[in-house]
Protein backbone atom coordinates (compact mmCIF):
# COMPACT_ATOMS: atom_id res chain seq x y z
CA UNK A 1 0.00 0.00 0.00
CA UNK A 2 2.87 2.51 1.11
CA UNK A 3 4.20 1.88 -2.41
CA UNK A 4 1.19 2.49 -4.15
CA UNK A 5 0.90 5.90 -2.24
CA UNK A 6 4.62 6.74 -3.31
CA UNK A 7 3.77 5.92 -6.89
CA UNK A 8 0.53 8.20 -6.89
CA UNK A 9 2.97 11.23 -5.50
CA UNK A 10 6.02 10.73 -7.79
CA UNK A 11 3.69 10.80 -10.87
CA UNK A 12 2.18 14.20 -9.61
CA UNK A 13 3.72 17.04 -11.95
CA UNK A 14 5.60 19.66 -10.69
CA UNK A 15 3.69 22.78 -9.78
CA UNK A 16 4.12 26.36 -11.84
CA UNK A 17 6.81 28.14 -11.50
CA UNK A 18 4.78 30.73 -10.27
CA UNK A 19 4.74 29.40 -7.43
CA UNK A 20 8.05 29.09 -6.91
CA UNK A 21 8.58 32.96 -7.39
CA UNK A 22 5.86 33.21 -4.79
CA UNK A 23 7.97 31.33 -2.50
CA UNK A 24 11.36 33.13 -2.94
CA UNK A 25 9.64 36.37 -3.05
CA UNK A 26 7.86 35.92 0.36
CA UNK A 27 10.91 35.05 2.26
CA UNK A 28 12.14 38.57 1.75
CA UNK A 29 11.12 41.23 4.38
CA UNK A 30 11.17 44.01 1.89
CA UNK A 31 8.77 42.00 -0.33
CA UNK A 32 5.72 44.28 -1.33
CA UNK A 33 1.94 43.87 -2.46
CA UNK A 34 2.67 44.86 -6.08
CA UNK A 35 5.60 42.53 -6.41
CA UNK A 36 3.05 39.51 -5.29
CA UNK A 37 0.01 40.65 -7.65
CA UNK A 38 2.66 40.84 -10.57
CA UNK A 39 3.80 37.22 -10.67
CA UNK A 40 0.43 36.04 -9.83
CA UNK A 41 -0.78 37.88 -12.70
CA UNK A 42 2.18 36.26 -14.61
CA UNK A 43 0.19 33.35 -14.46
CA UNK A 44 -3.80 33.47 -16.10
CA UNK A 45 -5.61 30.51 -13.92
CA UNK A 46 -4.22 31.80 -10.90
CA UNK A 47 -5.23 35.10 -11.58
CA UNK A 48 -9.00 33.82 -12.44
CA UNK A 49 -8.54 31.72 -9.12
CA UNK A 50 -7.23 34.15 -7.00
CA UNK A 51 -10.07 36.74 -8.00
CA UNK A 52 -12.90 34.18 -7.73
CA UNK A 53 -11.64 33.41 -4.25
CA UNK A 54 -11.79 36.88 -2.85
CA UNK A 55 -15.14 37.15 -4.62
CA UNK A 56 -16.08 34.07 -2.41
CA UNK A 57 -18.52 34.88 0.63
CA UNK A 58 -16.15 33.15 2.67
CA UNK A 59 -14.09 36.11 2.72
CA UNK A 60 -16.86 38.84 3.49
CA UNK A 61 -15.83 41.74 1.38
CA UNK A 62 -18.22 44.26 0.88
CA UNK A 63 -17.66 45.17 -2.71
CA UNK A 64 -16.22 42.97 -5.82
CA UNK A 65 -12.53 42.43 -6.42
CA UNK A 66 -11.63 42.93 -9.91
CA UNK A 67 -7.88 42.63 -9.69
CA UNK A 68 -5.10 40.32 -8.26
CA UNK A 69 -3.72 44.05 -6.78
CA UNK A 70 -7.04 44.42 -5.03
CA UNK A 71 -7.08 40.86 -3.56
CA UNK A 72 -3.09 40.77 -2.71
CA UNK A 73 -4.00 44.13 -0.62
CA UNK A 74 -6.87 42.71 1.09
CA UNK A 75 -5.80 39.01 1.74
CA UNK A 76 -2.20 40.15 2.82
CA UNK A 77 0.98 39.37 1.09
CA UNK A 78 1.13 35.78 3.15
CA UNK A 79 -2.48 34.92 2.82
CA UNK A 80 -2.76 35.26 -1.06
CA UNK A 81 0.56 33.61 -1.36
CA UNK A 82 -0.89 30.56 0.59
CA UNK A 83 -4.39 30.78 -1.61
CA UNK A 84 -2.19 30.70 -4.57
CA UNK A 85 -0.25 27.45 -3.43
CA UNK A 86 -3.56 25.98 -2.42
CA UNK A 87 -5.10 26.48 -5.65
CA UNK A 88 -1.83 25.48 -7.74
CA UNK A 89 -1.94 21.99 -5.76
CA UNK A 90 -6.16 21.69 -6.27
CA UNK A 91 -5.63 22.27 -9.61
CA UNK A 92 -3.12 19.50 -9.84
CA UNK A 93 -5.26 16.92 -7.94
CA UNK A 94 -8.41 14.56 -8.51
CA UNK A 95 -10.34 16.24 -5.75
CA UNK A 96 -12.61 13.90 -4.26
CA UNK A 97 -13.29 13.15 -0.40
CA UNK A 98 -16.45 10.79 -1.10
CA UNK A 99 -14.34 8.22 0.94
CA UNK A 100 -14.12 10.17 3.97
CA UNK A 101 -17.49 11.24 3.74
CA UNK A 102 -16.41 14.81 2.66
CA UNK A 103 -17.69 17.12 0.01
CA UNK A 104 -15.22 19.18 -2.22
CA UNK A 105 -16.66 22.47 -0.93
CA UNK A 106 -16.58 21.77 2.87
CA UNK A 107 -12.91 20.63 2.50
CA UNK A 108 -11.90 23.85 0.82
CA UNK A 109 -14.25 26.21 3.66
CA UNK A 110 -12.27 24.38 6.35
CA UNK A 111 -8.78 24.82 4.96
CA UNK A 112 -9.56 28.80 3.73
CA UNK A 113 -10.74 29.45 7.73
CA UNK A 114 -7.68 28.19 9.59
CA UNK A 115 -5.27 30.65 7.03
CA UNK A 116 -8.15 33.57 7.43
CA UNK A 117 -8.37 32.45 11.68
CA UNK A 118 -4.38 32.93 11.30
CA UNK A 119 -4.13 35.45 10.07
CA UNK A 120 -6.40 37.57 12.24
CA UNK A 121 -5.03 36.22 15.28
CA UNK A 122 -1.56 37.02 14.18
CA UNK A 123 -2.00 39.96 12.29
CA UNK A 124 -1.39 40.49 8.46
CA UNK A 125 2.60 41.60 8.64
CA UNK A 126 3.73 38.83 11.04
CA UNK A 127 6.62 37.43 9.64
CA UNK A 128 6.09 33.82 11.11
CA UNK A 129 2.67 33.88 8.59
CA UNK A 130 4.52 33.29 5.14
CA UNK A 131 5.01 29.36 6.40
CA UNK A 132 2.42 29.00 8.52
CA UNK A 133 -0.60 30.41 6.47
CA UNK A 134 0.40 28.37 3.47
CA UNK A 135 0.89 25.35 6.00
CA UNK A 136 -2.79 25.67 7.52
CA UNK A 137 -4.36 26.74 3.76
CA UNK A 138 -3.06 22.75 2.74
CA UNK A 139 -2.59 21.07 5.86
CA UNK A 140 -5.06 18.33 4.41
CA UNK A 141 -4.74 18.17 1.23
CA UNK A 142 -3.00 14.71 1.98
CA UNK A 143 -6.58 13.54 2.38
CA UNK A 144 -7.26 13.61 -1.33
CA UNK A 145 -3.56 11.56 -2.07
CA UNK A 146 -5.32 8.74 0.42
CA UNK A 147 -9.06 9.27 -0.94
CA UNK A 148 -7.56 8.62 -4.87
CA UNK A 149 -5.97 5.33 -3.15
CA UNK A 150 -8.62 4.14 -1.03
CA UNK A 151 -11.07 4.43 -4.42
CA UNK A 152 -8.28 2.46 -6.37
CA UNK A 153 -7.89 -0.32 -4.28
CA UNK A 154 -11.96 -0.21 -3.14
CA UNK A 155 -10.80 0.32 0.74
CA UNK A 156 -13.31 2.58 1.24
CA UNK A 157 -16.05 0.11 2.95
CA UNK A 158 -12.60 -0.74 5.60
CA UNK A 159 -11.89 2.75 5.67
CA UNK A 160 -15.33 3.69 6.50
CA UNK A 161 -15.61 1.02 9.35
CA UNK A 162 -12.49 2.45 10.78
CA UNK A 163 -13.49 5.44 11.08
CA UNK A 164 -16.35 4.53 13.31
CA UNK A 165 -14.20 3.51 16.20
CA UNK A 166 -10.54 5.37 15.38
CA UNK A 167 -9.39 8.59 15.14
CA UNK A 168 -8.81 9.96 11.73
CA UNK A 169 -5.05 9.83 12.01
CA UNK A 170 -5.55 6.14 13.35
CA UNK A 171 -8.13 4.85 10.43
CA UNK A 172 -5.63 6.18 7.78
CA UNK A 173 -2.36 4.31 9.19
CA UNK A 174 -4.49 1.29 9.85
CA UNK A 175 -5.81 0.94 6.31
CA UNK A 176 -2.97 2.60 4.25
CA UNK A 177 -0.33 2.39 6.64
CA UNK A 178 0.41 5.95 6.56
CA UNK A 179 -1.81 9.02 7.50
CA UNK A 180 -2.26 12.44 5.80
CA UNK A 181 0.42 14.20 7.91
CA UNK A 182 3.09 12.20 6.31
CA UNK A 183 1.31 12.29 2.89
CA UNK A 184 2.04 15.92 2.94
CA UNK A 185 5.49 16.02 3.86
CA UNK A 186 5.97 13.82 0.86
CA UNK A 187 3.96 16.06 -1.15
CA UNK A 188 5.86 19.65 -0.13
CA UNK A 189 9.37 17.51 -0.61
CA UNK A 190 8.23 16.55 -3.96
CA UNK A 191 7.15 19.78 -4.84
CA UNK A 192 10.15 21.58 -3.30
CA UNK A 193 9.36 23.48 -0.99
CA UNK A 194 11.23 25.67 1.43
CA UNK A 195 12.45 23.69 4.08
CA UNK A 196 10.65 25.13 6.98
CA UNK A 197 7.27 24.31 5.48
CA UNK A 198 9.15 20.74 5.41
CA UNK A 199 9.94 20.91 8.80
CA UNK A 200 6.48 22.68 10.19
CA UNK A 201 5.19 19.30 9.12
CA UNK A 202 7.25 17.18 10.00
CA UNK A 203 7.43 17.50 13.65
CA UNK A 204 3.47 18.99 13.34
CA UNK A 205 2.18 15.67 15.52
CA UNK A 206 5.56 15.11 17.32
CA UNK A 207 5.82 15.51 21.10
CA UNK A 208 9.44 16.76 21.15
CA UNK A 209 10.54 19.48 18.56
CA UNK A 210 13.06 21.94 17.60
CA UNK A 211 12.56 25.53 20.03
CA UNK A 212 12.58 27.52 16.44
CA UNK A 213 9.44 25.37 14.75
CA UNK A 214 7.08 26.17 18.25
CA UNK A 215 6.53 29.98 16.83
CA UNK A 216 4.54 27.54 13.50
CA UNK A 217 3.63 24.95 14.93
CA UNK A 218 1.82 25.71 18.59
CA UNK A 219 -0.52 27.60 16.13
CA UNK A 220 -1.49 25.19 14.06
CA UNK A 221 -1.87 22.87 16.09
CA UNK A 222 -4.47 24.82 18.14
CA UNK A 223 -6.16 25.82 14.37
CA UNK A 224 -6.30 22.14 13.94
CA UNK A 225 -8.35 22.12 17.62
CA UNK A 226 -10.62 24.68 16.45
CA UNK A 227 -11.11 23.94 12.56
CA UNK A 228 -11.63 20.53 11.00
CA UNK A 229 -13.12 19.10 7.25
CA UNK A 230 -16.34 17.68 9.65
CA UNK A 231 -16.88 20.61 12.38
CA UNK A 232 -15.84 23.96 12.53
CA UNK A 233 -15.35 26.16 15.94
CA UNK A 234 -18.30 24.06 17.70
CA UNK A 235 -18.16 25.15 21.54
CA UNK A 236 -16.40 22.33 22.12
CA UNK A 237 -13.56 22.90 20.01
CA UNK A 238 -13.02 26.18 21.15
CA UNK A 239 -12.40 25.15 24.71
CA UNK A 240 -9.60 23.11 23.66
CA UNK A 241 -7.97 25.40 21.57
CA UNK A 242 -8.08 27.47 24.39
CA UNK A 243 -6.86 25.36 26.60
CA UNK A 244 -3.54 24.91 24.58
CA UNK A 245 -3.47 28.19 23.66
CA UNK A 246 -2.59 28.58 27.29
CA UNK A 247 -0.41 25.57 27.51
CA UNK A 248 1.70 27.03 24.35
CA UNK A 249 1.71 30.54 26.29
CA UNK A 250 0.45 31.89 22.88
CA UNK A 251 -1.71 35.22 22.36
CA UNK A 252 -5.23 34.44 24.22
CA UNK A 253 -6.27 38.08 23.97
CA UNK A 254 -5.75 38.14 19.77
CA UNK A 255 -6.78 34.43 20.00
CA UNK A 256 -9.91 35.75 21.96
CA UNK A 257 -10.36 38.47 18.98
CA UNK A 258 -10.19 36.54 15.94
CA UNK A 259 -13.02 34.32 17.15
CA UNK A 260 -15.00 37.48 17.49
CA UNK A 261 -14.10 38.87 14.29
CA UNK A 262 -14.52 35.64 12.17
CA UNK A 263 -17.71 35.65 14.23
CA UNK A 264 -17.18 32.19 15.78
CA UNK A 265 -18.48 33.53 18.94
CA UNK A 266 -20.84 36.48 19.88
CA UNK A 267 -19.70 37.95 22.59
CA UNK A 268 -16.52 36.84 25.04
CA UNK A 269 -19.14 35.91 27.53
CA UNK A 270 -19.66 32.77 25.93
CA UNK A 271 -16.05 31.59 26.64
CA UNK A 272 -15.72 32.84 29.49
Amino acid sequence: MKDLIISEIDSLPPLPQTISELQKACLREDVSIKEIANIIESDPLLTANIIKTANSPLFGYSRTINSVSQAVMLFGVYTAKGLAIASAIKSQLEMDLSPYGLSVADFIKASNLKGIFLAKWHQSKNPILHSLISCALIIHVGMVILANVLRSTNKEKDFEKKLKSMSLIEAERSVLQMDQIEILEMLFEHWHFEETMVQIVHYLGKPELPKELECYIYPLRVVNFLINPYSIASKEQIQEALKYVSLYGLDEEGFKRALLEMGFVENLSEIE
